[in-house]
């Protein structure tokens, strides 16, 4: 066993020592149930703790004229940057811990448009994405799990 895996294992086996206790096969599939979730739940906490990554996404308020740059993600990005399109406008927007934002404040308002995000991970790579901006609609990926978990659209 790997060393991050001992409270699953010991979890395991003290499920099945009290398990040998139950006669009845109802108390016993009870434990078995209870177990087989707190060994799930460690497990995902363990790979969404070595997974960290910033989820950047940039969004277009009410106001038509502040744009909102969020990280969801469970990771921290750094020196983000954002370039919006077609109006030339380009700003730092510094760095973002997990779930906390950044507004900025356009210098007039905008119905249609684009921005470019790029950001740095800890481990130095940069990511950019192109977020279409939008005062008429609302763009949201229905795909999207609530918090990033097994790599999901990391690659």
């Amino acid at each position: 066993m790997h060393s991050k895996s001992i409270p699953t294992g010991i979890i395991s086996i003290v499920a099945i020592f009290f398990t040998w206790f139950f006669i009845d096969s109802s108390a016993a599939g009870i434990v078995t149930i209870i177990a087989a979730t707190l060994i799930l739940s460690l497990e995902i906490s363990a790979d969404a703790a070595k997974h960290l990554h910033p989820e950047i996404i940039a969004s277009l308020q009410s106001d038509d004229q502040t744009i909102l740059i969020e990280n969801i993600g469970t990771g921290s990005a750094e020196k983000i940057k954002v370039r919006i399109i077609p109006d030339g406008t380009s700003y730092d927007a510094g760095d973002l811990l997990p779930d906390t934002s950044h507004q900025y404040m356009l210098p007039e308002c905008m119905r249609e448009g684009k921005a470019a995000v790029s950001w740095e991970k800890k481990d130095g790579t940069r990511t950019e994405k192109i977020f279409r901006l939008s005062g008429y609609a609302d763009e949201s990926d229905p795909l999207r799990p609530v918090f990033p978990l097994f790599g999901w659209k990391e690659k």
